[in-house]
């Protein structure tokens, strides 16, 4: 009985874990909002903030790593994305690691922390956009089954078959 009563608390507290480490979330500054890092990107160079969103694309370069753009979306207090249908904007990642487009491709979540280097102007469509880039400290890709409003968390009696596409 204890056993089980141990293996329920372990499966509470690896469900609740954070998404990012424990060293990375010591690094964020909780006072800085996403609106007002787009607001002035610049006023925040060097703050390290606790981010998460959609992937719109990501581009690999031998020289400089991988750039991913993503719409954001609000986090939870643990760092999960809690709602996909809100957003306050788009900010830019620069990754040093090489990270695959065929994986980091559009529409997947990722939560990061990553340390504000400034801003850039590129275009969404016709209109002119000012990114907020980000250098990528530690980047959490979500899989499909941890979208918002799902629950890994099953309950039942007898044999059950999972399949993952």
């Amino acid at each position: 009985m204890r056993l089980y009563i141990l293996a329920l608390i372990a499966v509470f507290f690896i469900g609740c874990a954070p998404a990012v480490s424990r060293e990375a979330m010591e690094l964020v500054a909780p006072e800085v909002t996403f609106e007002a890092l787009a607001r002035d990107p610049d006023r925040h160079v060097g703050d390290y903030l606790l981010l998460g969103g959609a992937i719109v694309s990501a581009r690999t370069d031998t020289e400089r790593g991988t750039e991913l753009e993503i719409v954001q979306h609000p986090l939870d207090a643990r760092g999960r994305i809690s709602a996909t249908n809100i957003s306050a904007g788009r900010f830019i990642v620069q990754d040093r690691t090489f990270r695959d487009p065929a994986i980091y491709h559009p529409g997947r979540l990722v939560t990061i922390v990553g340390r504000v280097e400034g801003s850039r102007v590129g275009r969404i469509g016709e209109f002119d956009y000012l990114y907020p880039v980000l250098s990528a400290h530690e980047v959490r890709l979500w899989t499909p089954a941890d979208q918002p409003g799902t629950t890994r968390t099953h309950f039942g009696i007898g044999v059950g078959i999972g399949i993952s596409r």
